[in-house]
């Protein structure tokens, strides 16, 4: 069985890092990278499916990567190279 990561780090810079912040762009919209194991793992989730409460994305500030915040994932949509991941508001 392979074992899948569950918080997954992403980068947002000022203006849209404060709107994700208050959760008034509740998603980021990530072009696919299947060099990269977030990436991976996140399409194995979309199609295995989970439980709420189960992954996570953190959001870490661009500029200061010492301000982030958290969130439940609540839905991956995948359309061609193009990754949507929205998550829960707090």
């Amino acid at each position: 069985m392979m074992v899948l990561d569950r918080e997954f780090r992403f980068k947002s810079y000022s203006h849209f890092y404060e709107k994700e912040r208050a959760d008034v762009k509740n998603n980021t919209v990530r072009k696919i990278d299947l060099n990269d194991d977030r990436f991976l793992d996140l399409i194995a989730w979309a199609v295995e499916g989970w439980n709420d409460g189960e992954i996570q994305i953190i959001i870490e500030r661009g500029d200061n990567p010492d301000e982030c915040f958290i969130r439940d994932i609540r839905d991956i949509t995948i359309y061609n190279d193009i990754m949507i991941i929205t998550w829960n508001e707090n």
